[in-house]
């Protein structure tokens, strides 16, 4: 089975901008401000559907169930949905301060879909951005709740200066925020459950406040989390010369992988699917079980499945920088 390209789809937000049209060489789908651009995803708010090739038109989701086997690549839990999402954020202004639930509080609350953990890699951030990732240490519950009722919930976050490559891992119930011109791409679990602390008194596109969560964030607050710093990646082994990798994130939903490459890149057969974004440059990825080949730009995702077997990405433009995304099991 081929690998598998999806198109995007673009999601207007109150604090996005008009950078995705350039990141992705593709116009944005109307006027106003988009924060999102949905690469793979299987949630509900939006099914990816295939781009191109054999399976044009096909949802991700059809697909998933259809041909479990080939794209997966292992055992799958009954009906377990496709596991995860990508994304990238144009973050022109600050998000909300939010918190994810974990997949049992998720239940608790009835989200109806699990909890998210998820990973964020700086593309770009412009001087004066932002990112809020964590509570300062020693913040209690107490604490918080006075900040909220005085309006100065920053003040109780850990707040850093992002700059491009930084890599920051925020596990389900982790406060945070990011914005003030940040671009960035999102791996994270397969859901929309977000529960909003705090939006800086801003107002919707109807003119009116945004709806906040303060119960349900509270409750999913993990309060022994404490501040998020960026990930310290460490070297993956066994590259071709010119070539180097990380390990940027390895949790229970996803590892992240981060690939800077200057010559080709033997992706062997591992006998699960991956998810591959393009970050910088442009790649030819070859199957080496079919006549398949075709080159990626900056921006573009692709899902390997299982049955593609042997992989091979090689630089077209002296060198190229990719996510490598892929999970350590697929459960329900």
């Amino acid at each position: 089975m081929d690998p598998l390209v999806f198109e995007p789809y673009f999601r207007p937000q109150v604090w996005g901008g008009r950078r995705l049209e350039a990141l992705l060489d593709r116009p944005l789908p109307g006027k106003g401000d988009f924060g999102e651009a949905w690469m793979l995803s299987a949630q509900s708010l939006h099914v990816s559907r295939v781009a191109e090739g054999p399976w044009k038109g096909w949802r991700l989701s059809d697909l998933w169930s259809s041909r479990a086997a080939e794209i997966a690549g292992q055992p799958l839990a009954a009906a377990a949905p496709f596991p995860l999402l990508i994304k990238f954020l144009d973050c022109r202004q600050l998000l909300s301060i939010q918190v994810h639930p974990n997949d049992q509080i998720a239940r608790e609350l009835g989200a109806g879909e699990l909890g998210k953990s998820e990973a964020w890699v700086v593309l770009d951030a412009e001087p004066g951005a932002r990112i809020y990732a964590g509570l300062r240490q020693g913040t209690t519950r107490d604490d918080l709740q006075r900040r909220l009722d005085d309006g100065t919930l920053a003040e109780s976050l850990h707040e850093l200066s992002p700059k491009k490559g930084d890599c920051l891992f925020l596990p389900a119930g982790v406060v945070h925020a990011v914005g003030g011109g940040v671009l960035l791409a999102e791996v994270q679990q397969s859901s929309d459950a977000t529960f909003r602390l705090f939006d800086w008194n801003r107002l919707g596109t109807d003119g009116k406040p945004r709806t906040l969560h303060r119960n349900e964030a509270l409750r999913s607050i993990d309060w022994t989390a404490g501040p998020v710093a960026p990930a310290v990646g460490s070297p993956l082994p066994g590259l071709a010369p010119g070539n180097r990798g990380q390990r940027l994130v390895a949790c229970p939903y996803f590892t992240l992988d981060r690939f800077m490459l200057s010559s080709p890149y033997e992706q062997p057969p591992s006998g699960r699917f991956s998810i591959w974004v393009v970050l910088e440059g442009r790649v030819e990825l070859r199957r080496q079980e079919s006549d398949y080949r075709r080159h990626f730009r900056r921006g573009e995702t692709a899902l390997v499945p299982a049955a593609s077997g042997a992989c091979c990405w090689t630089p077209s433009e002296g060198s190229a920088t990719l996510l490598g995304v892929s999970v350590p099991c697929v459960t329900q």
